[in-house]
């Protein structure tokens, strides 16, 4: 019998070693790749070639700081998703570097695959595209199609490569969304809403049919200010006037009409591009202004130049860059996109007890959010400056409402002329479903210990004693909210009430009626930190700080990979309705909508 088996024991001892001699070799290949790897990142240094073409190709979107874990980066990358490579920090640092440095004799900017950016993201890299245009240094702009984002960038470029087919899509600037009311209505769907503030318009898409007359005067005006803040980019750059900018917008479909449907052409007649030449013209220019062959351009891509040019210092004294990066919440949630509260203050408290750090600059880029969440952030900025560690606030595209809240208690706050900011006021949101079950034919019944044990819930019409309760919350916070603002920014108690209402003041307004300090960006915020810690030029190395990663597993990392994609998929972001449909507004309201949970967010699209 035994003979009979052993053909089966040898295979059974065969397949054992098999096993154990690939997972050795797997092993080993692993610690080899880990030995190259390690050793590349400590004796590879980069070099910066002599008559090179510095390379800036954003992929995606433009953003401050990265939202998303280490773990959901290699998730996506697994799962075939690129990621966004269009840091606004990164590409102005390697634009201003490469102005001074003789090795770089151009600048490449290619956009085929980026998707743009808000006015005030775009309006920062223009800046810095125009300083390095000013040294000297031509630039050569390529994409497919220029959207009006991308076309904002392009502007700023000596020689722009459009082509034959391609086109220049100008068409300003709008805020427009969905208003469910009727539909909610229809549904039987009452949705109770709170506020105080009368340009607070938050909740009106679930409220109304159309937009208010007062949003209609808000948005107004800052759609005004991001307009002629664009109009202005372009001129400057292209050397037009801002009228023919909007000229061209007013009238595309009249000029393509004329040129017969010829967009090239049109663009070139009206100076907004130099040259119709496809992706090979374009790379002959540029190795034709290098004086090289088409086939051995010396190219350095932008994170090679940075790393090529970084400069070591061991100054011990550091200022704190740390990102206020998305719409705030309470607890440690774990989707990307928004800022964790107790994730933040855990950081906000770590740079307090810090020696090296002196001074801490906060980068806002922030609709707001919970009101709790806003309140125990700036309570963590309060303690930092008690710890005689001077916050200064650089806000970016939006630093609004509950944003602005946290604000309050830096010592001083920039805002760029785009950026949205101040927002001052309060909602509360509670959707009612008594309706729909009425017509569905769906009863809910029960007993009680108290007549208001069921006062809060969804499934019963709300009593108008529970609805002057929560409305005299709204009230307490909201003058809560305006003593705070009237208090830190030394203005008059009525002057502050007037001009908050839950009103965005673009920061250009902001400034002028004493919201913020001074007009600039993240360079004069970082100046105002040094001089407000004492720390002279040299003295003090920038310690940037990542986003704030919330402490959960991998596990419940690849769990919220799956449920924010089955979300996306449900409310549209991925959709053809993406755009259309305000859905990260939507999304917020019927997700955060429950009593108690008060709200100060500005729901803007900002691209």
């Amino acid at each position: 019998m035994r003979i009979l088996l052993l053909p089966f024991i040898w295979l059974g001892r065969a397949m054992h070693w098999l096993r154990i001699g690939i997972l050795n070799l797997l092993t080993l290949v692993i610690l080899l790749f880990l030995v190259v790897f390690i050793a590349y990142k400590l004796f590879y240094h980069p070099v910066v070639p002599n008559g090179a073409a510095l390379l800036i190709a954003p992929r995606g979107a433009l953003f401050y700081s990265q939202s998303e874990s280490w773990q959901s980066r290699v998730l996506n990358h697994l799962a075939g998703q690129k990621a966004a490579d269009a840091s606004v920090r990164q590409m102005v640092h390697g634009i201003d570097r490469a102005s001074t440095d003789p090795r770089i004799h151009l600048l490449e900017l290619n956009l085929s695959d980026f998707s743009g950016g808000s006015i005030t993201q775009l309006d920062t890299i223009a800046r810095a595209l125009r300083r390095f245009r000013a040294q000297g240094k031509p630039i050569y702009a390529y994409a497919p199609n220029y959207s009006q984002d991308a076309y904002l960038l392009a502007a700023q470029a000596n020689h722009i490569y459009l082509p034959k087919l391609g086109a220049v899509l100008i068409t300003g600037f709008s805020t427009r969304g969905l208003y469910f009311k009727g539909l909610l209505d229809k549904l039987g769907v009452t949705v109770y809403s709170f506020r105080q503030g009368q340009y607070k318009s938050a909740m009106e898409p679930l409220t109304l049919t159309h937009m208010s007359k007062p949003a209609r005067v808000e948005n107004a005006a800052w759609l005004k200010v991001w307009w002629n803040a664009y109009r202005n980019n372009v001129a400057q750059g292209r050397g037009l006037k801002p009228s023919q900018i909007a000229d061209y917008a007013n009238r595309l479909p009249e000029l393509m009409v004329n040129y017969r449907g010829n967009a090239a052409e049109l663009a070139l007649k009206q100076g907004l591009i130099t040259h119709i030449g496809d992706a090979h013209a374009f790379r002959k220019a540029v190795a034709a202004a290098l004086k090289q062959s088409p086939g051995h351009v010396k190219l350095i891509g932008l994170h090679t130049f940075l790393v090529a040019t970084q400069k070591t210092t061991n100054t011990h004294a550091q200022i704190a860059v740390i990102p206020i990066d998305g719409m705030l919440v309470t607890g440690d949630a774990p989707l990307p996109g928004v800022v964790a509260a107790q994730a933040t203050i855990k950081q906000l408290n770590r740079v307090r007890h810090e020696a090296s750090v002196k001074a801490v600059v906060l980068q806002v880029n922030s609709p707001g959010g919970d009101v709790s969440a806003a309140q125990a952030i700036r309570a963590a900025i309060v303690r930092l400056r008690k710890a005689h560690k001077p916050v200064v606030v650089s806000m970016g595209t939006l630093g609004a409402s509950g944003a602005y809240w946290l604000s309050t208690a830096a010592d001083r706050i920039y805002a760029h002329p785009t950026t949205l900011t101040a927002d001052i006021g309060v909602f509360a949101l509670f959707p009612n479903y008594a309706g729909l079950l009425k017509k569905l034919g769906v009863h809910y019944s029960g007993v009680a210990t108290t007549k208001n044990a069921n006062a809060l819930s969804p499934y019963a019409p709300m009593g108008k004693n529970v609805q002057k309760a929560l409305q005299a919350m709204v009230n307490h916070t909201y003058a809560d909210f305006v003593k705070l603002v009237a208090n830190a920014r030394h203005i008059p108690f009525k002057k502050a009430e007037h001009d908050a209402q839950g009103r965005a003041w673009s920061g250009l307004d902001a400034y002028h009626l004493g919201l913020v300090n001074a007009l600039g960006g993240m360079p004069q915020a970082l100046q105002e930190a040094a001089k407000l810690a004492k720390l002279s030029k040299g003295q003090y190395r920038i310690k940037y700080l990542p986003q704030p990663t919330p402490s959960i597993a991998l596990t419940q990392q690849l769990n919220v990979l799956g449920l924010t994609s089955l979300r996306d998929d449900i409310l549209g972001e991925s959709s053809t309705l993406a755009g259309v449909v305000p859905m990260d507004q939507i999304r917020l309201l019927l997700h955060e909508a429950r009593p108690y949970a008060l709200m100060a967010y500005l729901p803007v699209n900002p691209r």
